[in-house]
C-alpha cells in the first residue's frame, strides 16, 4: 500500500523530509532532558538553565514542523485511508516533546531537592527514555514505509518500556524508605519520578497504536 498518491510523488520528497526534520528534533529534545537532567542533579545550575532554554526551543520548532506536516497532509497529498494514522501517529507523538518541556519547567519552578540515594536511578531512567524514543522513531518510519517491520520493533520498545517501570518502581521505593523525609517530600518526588517515567509511557503507546495502524498496511 502505498503512503503517497501517483499524482502527489513529486512532492514526496519534501514531506519525507519534514518528517526526518520532526524526528531528529524529537531526538534531541530527548538528549537534552537526559542532559538537563545531568546537570540538575549535580547541582550545575547555569548548564541545566541553558539546556532548559534549549528545550523550550526544540518544543517551539517541532511544533511548526508538526503543523506544516498537518498541513501537507490536509492538502489531500495522503490517501484518505492513511491521513488519520498519520495524523493520530503525529498528535500522539507530540505529547512526548510536551512531556519534556513540563518535567523541566517543574524542576526549575518546584526547585525539587533530590536525595543522593536516589540519583543513580534518575539517570538510568532519562538513559531508557532516550532509548525508547530512538527506537520509536525506527516504528515510526517502518509504519511509513515498512509496516512489516513495526511488530518487532514493537516489541524491543514494550521491553525498555518496561525495564523503565522497574526503574521507576526502584526508586519511588526508595524515595518513600526514608523515615525522617517529610511525606510532603516524598510526595513531591513520586511525582517527579513518575513524570518522568510517562515519556517512556507515551513512547510505547504510540508504538502500540502504529502496531495496529499498521496491519492495514501490510494487508
Amino acid at each position: 500500500m502505498k503512503l503517497f498518491s501517483t499524482a502527489t510523488l513529486g512532492r514526496e520528497k519534501q514531506i519525507q523530509e519534514k518528517f526526518d526534520q520532526y524526528f531528529d528534533g524529537l531526538l534531541q529534545i530527548v538528549c537534552r532532558l537526559r542532559e538537563a537532567l545531568a546537570s540538575y542533579l549535580d547541582q550545575d545550575r547555569q548548564p541545566f538553565t541553558d539546556l532548559l532554554e534549549e528545550i523550550n526551543a526544540l518544543e517551539n520548532h517541532l511544533d511548526g514542523i508538526r503543523r506544516d506536516i498537518e498541513m501537507e497532509i490536509y492538502g489531500r497529498r495522503l490517501l484518505p485511508d492513511t491521513r488519520g494514522d498519520v495524523l493520530g501517529m503525529l498528535e500522539n507523538i507530540d505529547k512526548i516533546p510536551d512531556r519534556v518541556q513540563s518535567v523541566t519547567r517543574n524542576l526549575r519552578l518546584q526547585n525539587t531537592e533530590i536525595p543522593s540515594l536516589l540519583k543513580g536511578g534518575l539517570r538510568q531512567l532519562s538513559d531508557h527514555i532516550v532509548e525508547a524514543i530512538e527506537i520509536l522513531i525506527k516504528i515510526t518510519y517502518a509504519f511509513l514505509n515498512k509496516p512489516a517491520e513495526v511488530r518487532d520493533l514493537v516489541s524491543q520498545l514494550s521491553r525498555v518500556e518496561h525495564e523503565a517501570d522497574l526503574v521507576e518502581q526502584r526508586v519511588i521505593a526508595l524515595a518513600f524508605d526514608a523515615p525522617d523525609r517529610e511525606l510532603a517530600h516524598k510526595m513531591q518526588l513520586q511525582r517527579l519520578i513518575e513524570r518522568v517515567g510517562s515519556i517512556c509511557d507515551l513512547a510505547e503507546d504510540v508504538g502500540d497504536r502504529l502496531m495496529i495502524a499498521s496491519l492495514k498496511r501490510v494487508l
